[in-house]
């Protein structure tokens, strides 16, 4: 299936393969082993940005968002694995496994979570405001201000006090919030 894999994306534009062939390692690292190390998050959010960051190559189309796609990527990528292993997060201790959420353990997962949104929200507006990158600055004030209340909602609503049960709902907000950062950040941009 790799060489497969291999001979289609010979196709692809240089930087698209090097960026395929960095996700496919990352991708293999992970599950040959890292999965239950405390690398396991860092391999995820070394992952994330490299999608888009594949797309842009793709169509050979670099614009000034791509190169902040990755510490963007790799802060929102640590807090989706955070938010991910926190339902499971006493399960997997107890079968031995060592991610970074058991690392942390549940007080710590939960902060830093929300600091790695909470960071990104601050890099997004530093970048805006510099003008590194340039973005529509009502799309940027709105997903900021959103981004601002659903760390606000997490706060208020979940905690590693409340039960373990309300965790799922916990990495749906989160989710969404990344996705609202990063995909209205793109959008600010892009039109």
């Amino acid at each position: 299936m790799i060489v497969i894999m291999l001979v289609l994306l010979t196709q692809l534009p240089l930087l698209a393969l090097v960026i395929s062939l960095c996700y496919l390692a990352l991708g293999m690292a992970y599950n040959l082993g890292l999965k239950s190390t405390p690398l396991s998050g860092i391999v995820f959010a070394l992952a994330m940005p490299l999608i888009p960051l594949y797309a842009f190559a793709g169509i050979g189309r670099p614009l000034s968002i791509v190169f902040w796609l990755v510490p963007t990527g790799f802060l929102l990528g640590v807090a989706l694995n955070l938010a991910n292993s926190l339902p499971d997060l006493e399960e997997d201790a107890a079968h031995g496994a060592r991610t970074l959420a058991v690392v942390l353990g549940v007080k710590r997962s939960f902060a830093v979570c929300q600091f790695m949104i909470v960071l990104c929200a601050v890099l997004i507006g530093i970048l805006k405001i510099t003008g590194i990158v340039p973005a529509q600055s009502w799309i940027i004030l709105s997903i900021l201000i959103l981004t601002c209340l659903a760390v606000e909602a997490m706060l208020l609503f979940f905690s590693p006090e409340k039960p373990v049960e309300t965790r799922k709902n916990y990495f749906y907000l989160v989710a969404s919030t990344c996705i609202l950062l990063a995909g209205g950040w793109l959008i600010g941009v892009l039109v």
